[in-house]
């Protein structure tokens, strides 16, 4: 096996010119060794994007949010903490896996990984992600993160391309208060069972002038609710109404798109889960 560590975006467009379909290409790791371990891969070349700065950049700007294929989750919990419209992604990254674990993860793997599972899809889907690949020839371009996910464990890449980072548009969800609330086996190092994930902007009178909802590891990937969205336009946070009715809303989006065997404890979940989710915006208004 060759290994291959580019140290500029030349030098890997160089190295992905070279990769077969036999070829990895890693970031943090955590996802590709439990595959070579379980499924005893052999790649004939491993190609490492660690040693290129651009990648491990996260770039909050005016217009968009990039997150760089080396970006661990560790420093996207911490990064984007204090940024309201952008908490989901932090409360999503916080809660994956361990310390140790969010020290290597990345944004970007655990999305080319593509388990329905992952935290970092319903966010995504949130904030309409686009991704940056890069091809052998040198060229870039940009996929939303809809058309990149194609099912578990699948995704767009051809060999030699790799994904530079996650770009995500700020003006749309400027002003906004957002967050991310799962549910696992247990409290820590848990994979999820359910996840939800909300963008809401408020009016100076506390209505609701715009939401987004999106629901992960129910389908093959994420799902948008906006019967539930729709339905938010106009009211509170704090009406018990509105909780009830979108409650109502996410435990059909689920019981409709979940498998047989998993569709009653999930269904039931939806009200604590949906609960959890409207406390957190409510704390953070």
């Amino acid at each position: 096996m060759r290994c291959l560590t580019p140290g500029t975006l030349e030098e890997l467009a160089d190295a992905l010119s070279r990769l077969t379909e036999k070829s990895e290409i890693i970031a943090g790791g955590t996802d590709y060794v439990i595959r070579a371990r379980r499924d005893g891969l052999e790649p004939d070349v491993l190609l490492y994007l660690g040693g290129i700065p651009a990648l491990h950049e996260l770039c909050l700007g005016e217009r968009e949010l990039r997150v760089g294929a080396m970006v661990t989750m560790r420093e996207l919990a911490e990064g984007l903490e204090a940024v309201p419209e952008f908490r989901a992604i932090a409360d999503a990254a916080c809660d994956v896996g361990s310390p140790q674990i969010r020290n290597k993860a990345t944004m970007v793997g655990n999305l080319c990984n593509a388990s329905p599972a992952g935290d970092m899809l319903p966010v995504s889907w949130l904030y309409n992600a686009k991704m940056e690949l890069l091809s052998g020839d040198g060229s870039t371009c940009l996929i939303p993160v809809s058309e990149f996910i194609l099912g578990p464990q699948k995704n767009a890449l051809e060999p030699g391309q790799a994904v530079l980072s996650v770009v995500m548009d700020r003006r749309p969800v400027e002003g906004c208060i957002s967050a991310f609330k799962k549910i696992g086996s247990r409290e820590r190092v848990s994979i999820s069972r359910e996840g939800i994930a909300a963008c809401v902007r408020l009016e100076k009178g506390g209505a609701i002038a715009q939401a987004r909802l999106t629901l992960g590891a129910v389908a093959a990937t994420p799902l948008r609710i906006p019967e539930a969205e729709a339905m938010m336009e106009g009211r509170r946070l704090e009406d018990d109404e509105l909780l009830a009715d979108v409650t109502r809303v996410v435990a059909r989006t689920i019981h409709e798109n979940c498998r047989p065997a998993n569709r009653q404890y999930k269904t039931e979940a939806a009200r604590g889960l949906t609960a959890d989710l409207f406390m957190q915006l409510k704390e953070r208004i």
